[in-house]
C-alpha cells in the first residue's frame, strides 16, 4: 500500500472525513485529498500529528505492507474495568494531594528565602496566610478536576486488549461505544503508583488501572524501566514509615532550627547571628539522613523520593549559610579599637566591657546614596562595671533620652532608638554633640546608644550628605 492509501485506510478506520481530519491537523480538505491520491506527502510535523490521531507509529504510515487488523491478532491480556465509587475512594484522597507536590516545594523554597533574612513576626504571619490560601486554592482546584475525572470513570466501562507494543482501549457508555484508541507503550511518558492503582499518563489524560486485577508479569508493570518490579515489595513497615515521615518533617525544620540556634548562641556569647551561622552545620545530619534513608527505600523498591528531594533542598542552604562565617572572616572583629577611638574623639569614659563585636560595613555595596556606614560595634558590660557610668548618664547633657524630630535626618539607619534608653550624636567635623550642621555638606558622625536593662552599648560610625 502507498502512503496515501495508508492515510485513507486509517482515516476511515476511525470514522473521520477528509475535512474532519484536516481540521484536526490544521490543513485543508484538499491537502488531505492530495495526500491520499499520493500527489504530495505529509511533512514531518503532519506525520507526527497523524501518528497521534491514528494511534499508530510513523513506520506504520510509511510502510508499504498492508496494515494487519488488530482483530486478527489475539491479545496477550484482556481486562474489563467498571469502576465503583468505593474503588476510587483511595484515588480521591491521594490524587489531589499528589498534584500539590510542586507548589509545596515552591513554598518551602520561599520560606527558606524569607527566614534567611531574619523576618519579623508580621512577615511570617503574612507568609503563613498567603501559603495556606495558595494551598487551599490549589487543593480545591485539584479536587474539582478529580471530581470530573471520577464522574467520567464511573459513567464508563473500559475494555483493554493488550499486545506486545501497544494496547487497544475501548470505552463504552450505557452500552454504546464512544471511543476506540490504539495506544503504544512507547508513547506513555510517565507512570505513577498510588495505592492499588497504576496511573498511566498519555496525551494529557490519566488512565487508572487496578494493580490487583493484572495478571502476574503483566506488560503494564514491565514495559517501563522505572515501573514496579515483577514482584511487588512488601508493604513498608510502620517503623520505616514513621522514620520516613519524621526525617521529612525534621528536614523541613532544619533551616528554622539552625537560625534559631544561631540567635540563641548570639544571646549567650554576645556575638552577631551572622558570626554564629556555623551552627547550621550541626543540623546537616538530619537532611543527609533523609537522603540516605530515601535511597535505601528506593533500593528496596519503595517510592519514597520525597525524603531524597527534601533532603537535597535543605542541605544546600544549610551548607551555603553555614559557610558564611568562614567565607567572610574579616567582616567581624573583637578588637577594643572602636572603644578607644570613641573615648579619644568624644572625650568620654566607656566602662570596662565583657565582650565587643564589630562588623565592618565597608566591604560591600551600600544602597542608600546619602549615607555610608563604616562599622557598628556592639558592646556588652557586666552589671558591676556600669554602676557609676549609668549614674553619670542622667546628669550628662550629651546623652539624650529621646531623639528630637529635627535630628532624625542625621541619625544612622542601623540605630534603633526605640530599643535604647540613652543616645548621643557626635559630629566629628564640627566637634559638636546633638546639633545640626550650619551648612550643607558631607559630615562624619559617631552615634552611641546605651540600653539600661541589657547593659549593652552600640557605636555606629557613618557619613551623611546633609542638605540644609
Amino acid at each position: 500500500m502507498t502512503v496515501g492509501e495508508k492515510i485513507q485506510f486509517y482515516r476511515k478506520k476511525i470514522g473521520l472525513s477528509q475535512e474532519e481530519l484536516g481540521q484536526k491537523i490544521l490543513v485543508s480538505r484538499q491537502t488531505v485529498s492530495l495526500w491520499e491520491m499520493d500527489k504530495t506527502l505529509p511533512t514531518v510535523d503532519n506525520l507526527l500529528r497523524l501518528k497521534e490521531i491514528f494511534s499508530v507509529s510513523i513506520d506504520d504510515i510509511l510502510d508499504t505492507a498492508h496494515p494487519q487488523e488488530d482483530n486478527q491478532i489475539k491479545p496477550k491480556e484482556s481486562y474489563i474495568f467498571q469502576y465503583k465509587k468505593e474503588d476510587l475512594a483511595e484515588l480521591s484522597k491521594k490524587e489531589p494531594l499528589a498534584a500539590m507536590t510542586p507548589i509545596v516545594i515552591i513554598l518551602i523554597l520561599l520560606f527558606i528565602s524569607i527566614i534567611s533574612n531574619q523576618p519579623n513576626i508580621l512577615t511570617l504571619f503574612l507568609f503563613a496566610i498567603i501559603a495556606l490560601s495558595m494551598l487551599a486554592v490549589v487543593f480545591r482546584r485539584n479536587r474539582k478536576n478529580w471530581k470530573m475525572v471520577e464522574e467520567r470513570l464511573l459513567a464508563c466501562t473500559y475494555y483493554y486488549d493488550v499486545f506486545d507494543e501497544y494496547f487497544i482501549l475501548r470505552i463504552f457508555r450505557e452500552g454504546d461505544l464512544v471511543r476506540t484508541q490504539k495506544i503504544f507503550f512507547n508513547d506513555i511518558k510517565q507512570t505513577q503508583h498510588l495505592g492499588n492503582f497504576l496511573i498511566l499518563y498519555y496525551a494529557g489524560e490519566s488512565l487508572p488501572i487496578p494493580k490487583d486485577a493484572l495478571i502476574p508479569e503483566s506488560v503494564f508493570t514491565t514495559f517501563r524501566k522505572d515501573a514496579i518490579a515483577k514482584e511487588e515489595p512488601k508493604p513498608l513497615s510502620k517503623t520505616s514509615n514513621f522514620i520516613s515521615i519524621l526525617l521529612f518533617v525534621l528536614s523541613i525544620c532544619t533551616m528554622w532550627g539552625g537560625l534559631a540556634g544561631a540567635n540563641i548562641l548570639s544571646g549567650i556569647n554576645h556575638a552577631t547571628s551572622s558570626e554564629n551561622m556555623w551552627v547550621l552545620f550541626l543540623f546537616l545530619p538530619i537532611p543527609i539522613a533523609s537522603i540516605v534513608f530515601g535511597f535505601y527505600l528506593k533500593k528496596k523498591g519503595y517510592k519514597y523520593l520525597k525524603n531524597i528531594i527534601v533532603g537535597l533542598i535543605m542541605t544546600m542552604p544549610l551548607c551555603l549559610f553555614g559557610s558564611f562565617p568562614f567565607l567572610t572572616p574579616n567582616i567581624f572583629s573583637h578588637s577594643d579599637k572602636p572603644i578607644l577611638d570613641a573615648e579619644q574623639v568624644l572625650h568620654i569614659d566607656i566602662p570596662q566591657h565583657s565582650h565587643i563585636t564589630t562588623q565592618d560595613w565597608s566591604v560591600g555595596t551600600q544602597s542608600v546614596a546619602r549615607r555610608y556606614i563604616y562599622f557598628t560595634s556592639d558592646i556588652h558590660f557586666d552589671d558591676s562595671a556600669v554602676e557609676d557610668f549609668e549614674k553619670q548618664l542622667a546628669n550628662d547633657d550629651k546623652w539624650l533620652t529621646y531623639i528630637p524630630n529635627d535630628l532624625i535626618g542625621i541619625t544612622s539607619s542601623l540605630s534603633d532608638y526605640d530599643l535604647y534608653d540613652y543616645a548621643l550624636i557626635y559630629n566629628v567635623d564640627t566637634a559638636k554633640f546633638n546639633t545640626l550642621p550650619s551648612k550643607s555638606g558631607k559630615y562624619r558622625f559617631i552615634n552611641i546608644l546605651y540600653e539600661l536593662d541589657k547593659k549593652r552599648m552600640r557605636i555606629v560610625e557613618y557619613d551623611i550628605y546633609y542638605t540644609k
